[in-house]
Formats: structure tokens, C-alpha cells, sequence
């Protein structure tokens, strides 16, 4: 593959990283990173055969020019404490991107990234509670770095960051997303997350219990639930983990 992905340019932009580990192919750098359980160490595949996103749903993953990677943390808060790590990813990539192109994107609530009305981005994070009651972090991002071709059902959906020539190489953006990452993490990430918000003050459409909603994207709260006002001066409460949007106008 031209430019693979580079170890040395990824960690020298992040000394808190302890190690990246670079696979020709993986099942899922979800799955390598869960298992293997190195805090603090990015895990990398330069091709990706079981990629899934939220609830499951599988994700395209072409077989040149994406980044398919998964952090791996140990924290030492609580549970209820920890920040919003798809918040953060999203806000940490968005901010890279700027950083070093410009293009500009914008968040899908709450874990999807678009450019030009199409799909780049998709990140999910998965906390677990380990047997000796520590607690493990294992955060995925999927970006179109540079995919030339997708399959039809996905042309009207999916982009890429590069449809040209690349003015970057991909080493080169995984170092700043997690440089940018690193840096938010101690700052107020959520107001940049929501300050680059696709949703936010437009007309949404969701189903909960088989039964369809329309309404408006008000706000989020701290927590990253969205806040909808429904057709009916309702507002209802959107928790990530429950609920998709399936339209936004």
C-alpha cells in the first residue's frame, strides 16, 4: 500500500500514547484492542474485514485509503464520571481536519462526521466493567480517508475527506486527531462538539417503540442526550444509546 500508516509520527505528536500497534489486516481493532487490553495504546489496521458501528450495524471499511482505528483506555474515575468520549473523538477529529485542511465538517449527533452531506466519519465507544471492577475504554474511529470507490447502495451516503490527491498522509491526520484529542480532553470540548453540530436547530425525525417522531433539535445536554421539541410543544430527551436519527432537514 502507498504511504502506510507511520508509528513513529503518530507517537512522536503523543507521548502520552505508550504504543501503536499496526496490523496488515484485522477482523476489527474493537475486538484487537478489547482483547489485548494495553492502556493507553492505539491499535491500527491497514485493512478491516468485521468493522461494526452503534447497535451493531456494520460499516464499510474499503480495502485502500482508510484509517480504521481504536484507542484503548483505563481510567481511573468512575463510570458516571467519565467524559463523553464520542463527544470528544468527534470534537478531537473535527478539529484536526481544521487543523490541517480546509475542509469543514460537521457532527451528526451524536457520532458521525459529514462532508459536502455525506458520511466520513463513524466512532463508538465501548466502556466495560472488568473483572477486578477496573474499568476499560476501547474508542473506534472509522474515517474515508481517501476511497475513491464505494458500492452503489453507499454512493449517495458515504464520502470521503480526500476525493483528490491528498495534501496529507493519513499518519499525518491520526497523529493530530489524537494530539487534538489529548488537548480537549482537559478543555470545553462540548461546546466546540456543539458549536460544529449538523442537527442542532433543524427539523429531525426519529422512531422510538415503533413509533415515528418529528420535531426540532434544540440542544444537548452535558451528558450528549439531545433535546427535541416535538410537533406537539413536547420536548423528549434522545439518549445515544437508544435512539437513531433517521432524517434531519
Amino acid at each position: 500500500m502507498k504511504n502506510p500508516l507511520d508509528k513513529k509520527i503518530i507517537l512522536a505528536a503523543n507521548p502520552w500514547l505508550k504504543d501503536v500497534k499496526i496490523l496488515e489486516q484485522s477482523v476489527s481493532t474493537q475486538i484487537d484492542a478489547k482483547s489485548d487490553g494495553q492502556a493507553n495504546t492505539l491499535y491500527m489496521s491497514e485493512k478491516q474485514t468485521g468493522i461494526y458501528g452503534r447497535f451493531g450495524r456494520e460499516y464499510f471499511a474499503s480495502p485502500e485509503g482508510g484509517i480504521y482505528m481504536t484507542l484503548l483506555l483505563k481510567p481511573m474515575d468512575s463510570l458516571e464520571s467519565l467524559p463523553n468520549y464520542t463527544l470528544l473523538a468527534a470534537a478531537a477529529v473535527v478539529s484536526a481536519i481544521e487543523n490541517l485542511t480546509s475542509k469543514k465538517t460537521e457532527i451528526k449527533w451524536v457520532n458521525d462526521l459529514y462532508l459536502n452531506g455525506k458520511k466520513i466519519v463513524g466512532i463508538l465507544a465501548e466502556a466495560q466493567v472488568q473483572a477486578d471492577r477496573s474499568l476499560q475504554v476501547a474508542l473506534g474511529i472509522g474515517i474515508n480517508f481517501y476511497i475513491q470507490k464505494f458500492p452503489e447502495e453507499l454512493t449517495h451516503k458515504a464520502g470521503s475527506l480526500f476525493t483528490e490527491k491528498p495534501s496529507i498522509t493519513r499518519s499525518e491526520l491520526v497523529a493530530e486527531i489524537w494530539s487534538e484529542f489529548y488537548r480537549l480532553s482537559n478543555r470545553d470540548f462540548f461546546s466546540f462538539y456543539k458549536s460544529r453540530s449538523l442537527v442542532l436547530g433543524k427539523k429531525v425525525e426519529f422512531e422510538e417503540n415503533k413509533t415515528l417522531y418529528r420535531g426540532k433539535a434544540m440542544d444537548l445536554t452535558p451528558d450528549g442526550k439531545l433535546i427535541v421539541q416535538l410537533e406537539d410543544g413536547q420536548h423528549k430527551l434522545l439518549s445515544s444509546g437508544e435512539i437513531s436519527l433517521k432524517k434531519w432537514t
